[in-house]
């Protein structure tokens, strides 16, 4: 209950409450709309590659996996590439993370680090590492898939800290710390 003192505030205090209500209305409205974009992105879950399949589909001209396609693709910086166009690219072993650092170092340093082929570069190599840290999360449990070992140690090297791989040649399970 309102007491007299109480019903006869003065306007300008309930603008402010007003105000200050809309302004956590609007944040509480903002919040819920980030997330549900979050979520409304691809399944992050982790899946060990399956190469008898990739190997299979990339050789099938009528899949939308396949390796000359696939590659244009990549090439062309196709943003509409999923994490599955990624994984069969890069687990066909026809390009390689280390390769694809090596490309991007030689462009930053010939035409400069902003310029438009080290941008394209940069894209190539963050799609690739997308698609071997979709294999797992480098914990021992769920290693991380490469299929080189030169790929094992870039990987480890951009994060920063030991991480477990499995490459695909040994079939062995390798840790990997960052170089110093």
């Amino acid at each position: 209950m309102y007491t007299r003192e109480e019903s006869y505030q003065p306007v300008g205090e309930k603008l402010y409450l007003c105000n200050y209500t809309m302004k956590r209305l609007f944040v509480i409205i903002s919040l819920l709309i980030v997330s549900c974009t979050a979520m409304a992105q691809e399944n992050g879950a982790t899946m060990k590659p399956n190469y008898r399949k990739i190997a299979r589909v990339v050789k099938s001209l009528n899949s939308p996996y396949y390796l000359d396609s696939l590659e244009a693709r990549f090439l062309r910086c196709d943003t509409t590439m999923t994490v599955d166009h990624l994984r069969c690219l890069y687990y066909s072993g026809h390009i390689t993370l280390a390769s694809a650092h090596q490309q991007l170092l030689l462009l930053s340093s010939r035409f400069g680090v902003t310029s438009r082929p080290a941008g394209d570069a940069w894209w190539r190599y963050q799609m690739l590492l997308t698609a071997v840290w979709s294999s797992g999360d480098g914990s021992r449990r769920k290693p991380l898939y490469v299929t080189q070992m030169d790929d094992a140690i870039q990987t480890a090297t951009d994060f920063g800290a030991p991480l477990f791989f499995k490459v695909k040649r040994t079939h062995k399970k390798v840790t990997v710390a960052p170089r110093q």
